[in-house]
C-alpha cells in the first residue's frame, strides 16, 4: 500500500485549484482503472471550489471509472479500485461511512493506491482529532499506526497544536502537511522512509 496524504487547501489563498490539478495529475500517474470516491467529509459542501460533483469534474477526459461510495451499486462495482478520500467538515460523518460499511472499509484497507487531502488524510492514522483545538481525539482508520495528522499545517500555524494532539492522543507520532503538499508513505516503512509531493513543508515529529 501507499498512502499521498495532502494537506488540504485554503481557499482565501488561491489554493483550491492547484490542489485539484495536483491531485490529478497524482493520480494519472498511477493509471488505475478505476477510483472509488469517499465524500462523508463533505456531503453538504459549502464551498464553491468544492461543491457536489468537484471530484468527478476534474477527472473528466481521465478515461478513469469513478465510483460513489454513497452509491451501493458502486460500490459492488468497485474491485481493487485506488481509493481517494476527500476533506472537509465532517469528521464523524466521515469516520462513520466507513466504519460502518465493511465493504468500504474492506476496500480501502486493501487498497494498493489511497490518495486523500486534509480531513480525509486525516482519517488514515490511528488517531484523528474532531474539533478545531485538539481536545477531542478519536480512533481513525489505523493504516498509520500510533500516528496523528495535521493538515493545513503551516498556514494556520499548527505546528503547536500538533505536538498537543500527540500528548493527547499518546501518539508515538505526528505528521504536519502543507497546503498544496503531500507526504508519500508506505505504511510498512514509515518512519523511517517516506517522500513529498508539492512545494510545501511536511514535517514528521517524534513523541519524547
Amino acid at each position: 500500500m501507499k498512502l499521498f496524504l495532502f494537506g488540504g487547501a485554503e481557499l482565501n489563498l488561491g489554493q483550491g485549484q492547484p490542489l485539484k490539478d495536483l491531485i490529478k495529475r497524482t493520480i494519472q500517474r498511477l493509471h488505475p482503472t478505476s477510483i472509488l470516491h469517499i465524500p462523508f467529509a463533505r456531503l453538504h459542501p459549502t464551498e464553491e471550489a468544492f461543491k457536489e460533483g468537484w471530484f468527478k469534474e476534474i477527472m473528466q477526459n481521465t478515461g478513469i471509472e469513478i465510483l460513489d461510495a454513497r452509491i451501493e451499486t458502486d460500490v459492488e462495482k468497485a474491485h481493487h479500485p485506488l481509493v481517494f478520500i476527500n476533506g472537509g467538515h465532517d469528521k464523524a460523518d466521515l469516520i462513520e461511512g466507513i466504519k460502518n460499511n465493511k465493504k468500504i472499509l474492506n476496500i480501502i484497507l486493501n487498497a494498493d493506491y489511497i490518495v486523500s487531502e486534509s480531513s480525509g488524510s486525516m482519517v488514515t492514522a490511528e488517531y484523528m482529532k474532531l474539533d478545531k483545538k485538539g481536545e477531542e481525539i478519536v480512533r481513525g482508520l489505523g493504516i498509520l499506526k500510533d500516528t496523528i495528522i495535521e493538515p493545513h499545517y503551516s498556514e494556520r500555524n499548527s505546528q503547536h497544536l500538533l505536538i498537543h494532539e500527540m500528548k493527547q492522543a499518546h501518539a508515538k507520532y505526528g505528521i504536519g502537511i502543507d497546503c498544496v503538499t503531500a507526504i508519500v508513505i508506505d505504511p510498512a516503512t514509515f518512519p523511517s522512509t517516506w517522500d513529498k509531493i508539492g512545494d510545501g513543508n511536511v514535517e514528521v515529529k517524534r513523541a519524547g
